[in-house]
């Protein structure tokens, strides 16, 4: 073997060596810097002095998955798949927001788009706080910035090592969470940890939580607005656990006899079988969609018009609009797959007078309809019987 090719091994074997370490590396790195927050207190940012709610007082609820500031309504999404008129698969592409002036338009937007609505009680799901996705702008800070007189809490429920996935657009670093504002005085807040996959996927998905906050209610019992944010990706009858998981919550609150208000992202179709509309699975579905449903898009009723939930328990969602749209393709509307996956659960002791999907305007591409996010924000106004 000549000296010239004898280098041009050893060239080429130390830059596969190389390689290897680099990767094995990497996978170590992520290994060991994955871990799960776990249930936990919650810290309460108490700005309110009003100290209780009362019986028979109308009250707003809002809840607004806010997709950490990236979902112009040109963005799409490379997880995210669907399906076309034909049946052909679609997939979107980016992996962060275009820009950080996109991030900021998108997140204010959306924070002016909930101060309108004068809510008493707002549930934010997909906030980043500091992430490579996001541009690294804080979007907790700046909610408390935009509501200074509410209480305010926090539960981080997305913490990664850097994801260099995909290649052309890589997501980087992500921490992110779940924020709930009070009007009223928060008495106390907890982190409770859903069940998340066993798989690799573990450690580039969200580790999933819903975040429980207690208010004081002047007939001595107590309201717990929770916020929650369930798997969108399941292939390992994860989801159902999920909703093992906050059913327990909801028994053991109705023990107790308290109100009980849970808004959020459910990643479930919450109007297909709901007994409150006439949907169904083949010929009648929610805002005339034709098309294929997405893989992710799971029901949240059966055929009887059940849920999973303990009995005393309602989902109230609203048809007026669609509340979420798929991210395979540009937004088009009458194109683009929408269903509505936010909504709220109720216990019976808390009477709903109005619920509707919020359409946001002035969108990037001159349509009206997830101008700011990927989601609209749903909205109910409830009494306390």
């Amino acid at each position: 073997m000549n000296k010239i090719l004898k280098r041009v091994l050893v060239g080429v074997g130390a830059f596969v060596g190389i390689i290897i370490l680099g990767a094995g590396s990497y996978v170590g790195y992520v290994i060991l810097s994955y871990n799960r927050i776990g249930n936990c207190d919650l810290i309460v940012d108490s700005k309110s002095n009003l100290n209780s709610v009362t019986t028979g007082e109308t009250y707003k609820a809002l809840s607004y998955n806010i997709g950490f500031g990236a979902y112009s309504q040109d963005f799409t999404f490379f997880l995210d798949t669907g399906y076309d008129e034909d049946g052909n698969e679609t997939c979107g592409h980016s992996s962060k927001a275009k820009s950080k002036e996109e991030v900021v338009t998108n997140i204010t937007g959306a924070f002016d788009t909930v101060l309108a609505q004068d809510a008493d009680f707002v549930c934010f799901q997909e906030v980043d706080t500091d992430s490579t996705r996001s541009h690294h702008i804080n979007q907790d800070e700046e909610i408390q910035n935009k509501f200074p007189s509410f209480d305010h809490v926090h539960a981080k429920n997305f913490h990664t090592a850097f994801l260099p996935y995909p290649l052309y657009d890589m997501h980087g670093y992500v921490n992110s969470g779940l924020t709930v504002l009070s009007k009223y005085k928060i008495e106390e807040a907890k982190r409770h940890e859903y069940t998340v996959s066993d798989s690799l996927s573990k450690f580039i998905d969200l580790d999933r939580c819903f975040a429980s906050t207690v208010i004081k209610v002047e007939n001595g019992k107590n309201l717990y607005l929770c916020n929650s944010h369930m798997s969108a990706y399941d292939t390992e009858g994860i989801r159902e656990k999920q909703v093992k998981e906050l059913n327990n919550f909801l028994i053991e609150r109705k023990k107790a006899g308290d109100y009980v208000i849970v808004g959020g992202d459910w990643n479930h179709d919450l109007l297909t079988f709901n007994p409150d509309y006439s949907y169904n699975e083949t010929d009648k579905r929610p805002f005339g969609e034709t098309k294929k449903s997405p893989d992710w898009v799971n029901l949240i009723f059966n055929e009887e018009g059940k849920t999973p939930f303990e009995e005393g328990f309602k989902i109230v969602a609203s048809d007026n609009s669609p509340s979420c749209r798929n991210n395979d393709i540009e937004y088009t509307p009458g194109k683009t797959y929408v269903c509505c996956v936010d909504g709220f659960l109720v216990s019976d002791n808390v009477e709903i007078v109005s619920h509707e999907n919020i359409v946001t305007k002035n969108g990037n591409r001159g349509y009206d309809g997830f101008a700011y996010s990927d989601h609209e924000p749903v909205m109910i106004e409830f009494k306390l019987n």
